[in-house]
């Protein structure tokens, strides 16, 4: 397999627009859709409202109410929000997963939607594309210790520019760029994280190392309440754009 090339870039933060204001066109876009689950916590029977009972079933099986919370939160909003690009109600979204367990909307539409989601303690967050996708939101985490697994997963040149200033929010940014980029080519974590490159700037690295033959464009910034993130895209020339999603 040959080498593919990976461009790492960080674009700050980012403006949120109001969710009435999305046509749910997605030329030349990828729509980055925000959710804060404790606002969302006084509609949570509306977004149950459009789970399938095994969706609830799952729901059902966390132990703790904060994480079924969460789960039924952002299954319902993915719901919402996929069901503005496929023009049906969010209940007859269907899903199916790939051989990498890697969740996929079912039944296509005439231009394939892809989308991605993850989430971290107050946060979600989801990209909608039309090429395979990957993101991953972390909260820089203040009592997080991350010496621990810095040699494993990071090179002496990253794990140097960690160590070097504002060492947690670099550690975030540079793990969110290795977790968007596996999420993307739906391989999911691997034993050579380190050999995946993560500091700015464009690197070659071998397809094989993540099971693709594209180039990889990633984008890191900032989301409001001390989170950071990383979407992985392989349409190297893409608008991105941002919105908040609330239900009603």
């Amino acid at each position: 397999m040959r080498s593919i090339t990976l461009n790492n870039k960080y674009i700050g933060p980012v403006h949120w627009e109001n969710k009435v204001l999305c046509d749910h066109d997605l030329d030349s876009h990828i729509h980055i859709w925000q959710i804060a689950i404790n606002e969302h916590l006084p509609h949570i029977d509306k977004l149950l409202d459009v789970l399938t009972p095994d969706e609830i079933a799952r729901a059902n099986k966390y132990l703790r109410s904060t994480s079924r919370d969460k789960f039924i939160i952002s299954r319902g909003s993915l719901r919402y929000i996929l069901s503005g690009y496929l023009k049906c109600p969010p209940a007859a979204v269907s899903f199916k997963l790939t051989g990498n367990n890697k969740p996929e909307i079912e039944r296509q539409p005439a231009t394939e939607l892809h989308f991605n989601l993850s989430d971290s303690v107050d946060r979600v967050l989801i990209a909608v594309a039309t090429t395979p996708v990957g993101i991953d939101v972390e909260l820089i985490n203040p009592k997080f210790s991350y010496h621990a697994i810095l040699n494993n997963n990071f090179s002496l040149h990253e794990a140097a520019y960690i160590d070097l200033n504002d060492s947690l929010k670099r550690f975030f940014l540079l793990w969110t760029r290795k977790e968007a980029i596996l999420k993307a080519t739906g391989i999911g974590l691997t034993d050579q994280l380190k050999l995946i490159p993560s500091l700015d700037g464009q690197y070659a690295v071998e397809g094989a190392l993540l099971s693709t033959v594209n180039n990889w464009q990633l984008s890191s910034f900032e989301v409001s309440g001390d989170y950071i993130a990383t979407i992985a895209t392989n349409v190297l020339k893409n608008d991105l754009r941002f919105w908040n999603f609330c239900v009603e």
